[in-house]
C-alpha cells in the first residue's frame, strides 16, 4: 500500500515587475495557511518517508513549518518539480524509491488539481470549487511499487484546506 499527500502551495504574493515567478514568496496569508497544514498534519499524527517539493521560493516557504512534524529528514526539493503538469508529477513520483511508503508532493497549480482529479475516480465533494492555495489531498493506492503508480487507481483518504480569512482587500 503506497500513501500519497499532495500539497499546492499556499497563498502567494501577487507577481510584481521585479520578481520572476520563480522567487515570489508567500504572503501573510500564506504564512497562516503554512502553519495551519503544519498543526494539522501534527493534530493527525500524520508523517512521512519522503517529502519532494518545488525549488520555488514559495514552496519552500510551504515547507518550512512542516519540516518539524513530518517525521523524516528525507527531502528533495528541486526546479523539476516547478509547475509540473500533471502527467511530469506522475513520472516524478513513478520514480520514488519503494522503501518509502508516505511521500507528500509540494507542487503548483494547475498540476497539482489535474493529478488529484485523474488520481482519483470519486473526487471529493469540498475539491469542486476547486484547489485552493494550501489544499492538502491524501490519497490510497493498492500498490507496491511506485512505478506502478498510475492514473484513476486511489482512493481519497484525507482532504485539508485551511480556512483562513483574508486580512487585505483584493487586488480590484
Amino acid at each position: 500500500m503506497k500513501i500519497l499527500y499532495l500539497l499546492r502551495h499556499a497563498h502567494a504574493a501577487p507577481r510584481e515587475l521585479s520578481l520572476s515567478d520563480f522567487d515570489r514568496p508567500l504572503d501573510e496569508r500564506g504564512y497562516r495557511q503554512a502553519e495551519a497544514v503544519a498543526s494539522y498534519l501534527k493534530e493527525k499524527k500524520m508523517t512521512f518517508d519522503f517529502v519532494m517539493c518545488s525549488a520555488a521560493l514559495r514552496a519552500r516557504e510551504t515547507l518550512e513549518p512542516l519540516r518539524s512534524v513530518v517525521g523524516t529528514e528525507e527531502f528533495q526539493v528541486s526546479e523539476e518539480f516547478y509547475n509540473s503538469p500533471e502527467n511530469q508529477i506522475l513520472k516524478h513520483l513513478q520514480g520514488v524509491s519503494d522503501e518509502w511508503n508516505r511521500v507528500l508532493y509540494i507542487g503548483h497549480n494547475p498540476g497539482i488539481a489535474f493529478a488529484a482529479l485523474k488520481f482519483t475516480k470519486v473526487f471529493p465533494e469540498v475539491l469542486i470549487e476547486g484547489v485552493i492555495p494550501a489544499t492538502l489531498m491524501g490519497f490510497q493506492f493498492p500498490l507496491d511499487h511506485w512505478k506502478d503508480l498510475d492514473w484513476w487507481k486511489g482512493e481519497v483518504v484525507d482532504v485539508f484546506q485551511p480556512m483562513i480569512p483574508q486580512t487585505e482587500p483584493p487586488a480590484p
